[in-house]
């Protein structure tokens, strides 16, 4: 993979599945540590050759409206503000996305709770509800949304499959696939006109968990209402760009 020049990302998640697959089976997980060790020392070399990671720029509040706000008021766009909007407050990943039924939605006095039935920290499927409270915004308020979207499918006769392909008269086709919510995210920002909007992905949905370290939230909070495992580094690296803000020693010297 190496001699392939494959980002040291793609390699260090194949790693990982490996390891998924032997525990799946039940046999013993391979000693890994010499890989990593080589994947530690390749990363290294690419860094001292420019390379840097490419990752996909968080969705901000402010660019949340604006990305709703530019949608159309057809059955896609209202399909497509739901992608957003509950794909933003829930920091869901995209294969969450597309696996909602309808009966994964539940309306309680406090907001919306959304059934997770399996994700990547939860490979043996207990499942996690997933609570979202009212918005301040109707646009941008995940229950508001969500019941608008629900009675559009109950209109059309639709069950189930709570994201669906939308064809050109408005009918409803098969389940989404999770390159699709990519596909609609960066549809969505190009059309707000959001600077390089190619670069947008589902992932800068799941990144709204910078908006909630910005906003002074623990990273345990962050942690487990985005279904990551409570150590993870990339919920560390949204408190530390949101600290190194907030807390800059240089700030307010008067200088």
């Amino acid at each position: 993979m190496v001699i392939a020049g494959l980002a040291p990302a793609t390699i260090d998640q194949a790693i990982a599945c490996i390891l998924s697959r032997h525990e799946l089976a039940h046999q013993p997980k391979p000693n890994t540590k010499p890989a990593r060790h080589a994947l530690r020392g390749y990363k290294r070399r690419l860094l001292d050759d420019g390379w840097r990671q490419r990752k996909a720029p968080p969705i901000l509040p402010e660019q949340l409206h604006a990305m709703v706000a530019a949608l159309p008021r057809t059955v896609a766009g209202m399909r497509d503000q739901f992608i957003l909007v509950v794909g933003w407050w829930m920091m869901a990943r995209r294969s969450e996305l597309v696996a909602f039924n309808d009966v994964d939605l539940r309306f309680v006095k406090e907001g919306l709770e959304v059934y997770v039935a399996s994700s990547k920290t939860d490979q043996e499927a207990r499942g996690t509800v997933c609570p979202l409270p009212y918005g301040q915004w109707a646009d941008t308020c995940p229950v508001r949304v969500t019941q608008q979207w629900l009675e559009v499918l109950a209109s059309r006769g639709a069950r189930a499959a709570v994201l669906r392909d939308v064809d050109r008269n408005g009918h409803f086709r098969d389940r989404l696939t999770a390159q699709s919510i990519d596909l609609r995210v960066k549809a969505a920002a190009k059309t707000a006109g959001l600077d390089n909007p190619g670069s947008y992905s589902a992932h800068s949905l799941r990144a709204g968990g910078a908006s909630a370290a910005a906003a002074g939230r623990s990273m345990l909070a962050i942690a487990r209402h985005g279904r990551w495992v409570e150590t993870s580094p990339v919920v560390h690296g949204y408190v530390r760009a949101a600290d190194m803000w907030r807390d800059n020693p240089m700030r307010g010297l008067g200088v």
